[in-house]
């Protein structure tokens, strides 16, 4: 399996403002999808009211989160192209295992598989479709829950 980084930084030079490329690429994401500004509002988790200051260079947003903003910017616009949704699963799956001491067993009754499918899905040994969705949706879902 593919070895993921928790996280990257990566930094460009630009002649505008960080609110003025967060603007250029909000209005893009807006077109983009035919989000309307409630919907935006609600993707960026901020009210409507800081939206549009945010749009109109008036926003009183803090660092924490612009980043959000644009890490969201960033998966709406290029991020799901190059995601393989197994490797997602099997990585939000090992995080469950590690993080919470789950062992194999525990997490197969959880997501209501058999061990041995589990164990053949983690080592990417080829399972039935049927029992690599219900792994991949499940360990997504206990994923979230637990995290939430």
């Amino acid at each position: 399996m593919k070895e993921w980084k928790d996280s990257a930084e990566v930094s460009f030079v630009t002649d505008i403002s960080r609110f003025d490329y967060l603007n250029q690429q909000i209005q893009e994401v807006a077109e983009k999808f035919s989000f309307n500004h409630q919907q935006l509002a609600k993707i960026f988790d901020l009210p409507m009211t800081e939206l549009d200051g945010l749009l109109n260079n008036m926003a009183s947003i803090t660092t924490e989160q612009l980043d959000k903003i644009e890490r969201k910017i960033a998966m709406l616009c290029a991020g799901f192209e190059g995601l393989d949704a197994r490797e997602r699963a099997a990585l939000f799956l090992n995080d469950l295992i590690k993080d919470y001491m789950f062992s194999t067993a525990s997490v197969a009754k959880m997501i209501h598989v058999e061990e041995k499918d589990l164990i053949d899905f983690r080592q990417e040994i080829s399972i039935d479709k049927n029992v690599e969705l219900t792994i991949c949706v499940n360990s997504i879902m206990l994923y979230f829950v637990l995290h939430d």
